[in-house]
């Protein structure tokens, strides 16, 4: 489930082809922020608004689908420099540079209304008979973001490894395209895809 690509997938592989390793770990951190926000959800029984209320589910897949279609934008309004900027590690790069690349992470996981289904109906498959005890609910959540982060920095590395190739502007270029259209495709799906409930 966390190895198939989805909007958090392509928005932390657009962040480090356009600014580095660094800019993706951090776009890892908002990202498992992010799934602990649908967890406490969860655990607080909000998530199920997600399920049952199609006002909340709309809210928050046109918030997720409208930021997709806004980094689409910036990726290809920025293509000349797409890849082009040299790589920092995260203690390396102004403050302002980190919160874009944490708030891309925080805001395309915690917009996706579709994560309120893997606290909902995957995660509880696992528990005790009964519901199983706080703590085991707790267990599973951050086995799952710690599974989620780990894949994440595989992709981060394999794609910083990959950044390399981009010295070709008209390489570079062309990437910024297939990237925003890759997030415009997904923030379409986004804006168009039914809850549970339809």
């Amino acid at each position: 489930m966390v190895a198939a690509p989805g909007p958090s997938f392509m928005v932390l592989v657009n962040e480090t082809l356009r600014f580095g390793r660094g800019a993706g770990l951090v776009t890892i951190l908002g990202s498992s922020t992010g799934l602990l926000m649908w967890a406490v959800a969860s655990a607080l029984g909000l998530a199920a608004l997600t399920q049952t209320s199609p006002l909340v589910f709309t809210a928050f897949k046109l918030v997720g689908a409208a930021y997709l279609c806004y980094l689409a934008v910036t990726t290809v309004r920025n293509r000349w420099k797409f890849g082009h900027q040299p790589e920092q590690a995260p203690e390396e790069q102004g403050g302002a540079d980190l919160w874009r690349s944490y708030r891309s992470g925080l805001v395309t996981s915690a917009a996706n209304p579709k994560m309120a289904t893997v606290y909902l109906a995957l995660i509880p498959q696992f528990l005790p008979v009964g519901g199983g005890s706080p703590a085991d609910v707790v267990t599973l959540t951050a086995v799952q973001i710690m599974i989620s982060a780990g894949w994440y920095a595989v992709v981060v590395t394999l794609v910083g490894l990959a950044r390399r190739l981009l010295a070709m502007p008209a390489m570079r270029v062309g990437l910024a395209w297939v990237s925003g259209a890759v997030l415009l495709l997904l923030g379409l799906r986004t804006a168009v895809m039914t809850g549970p409930m339809a």
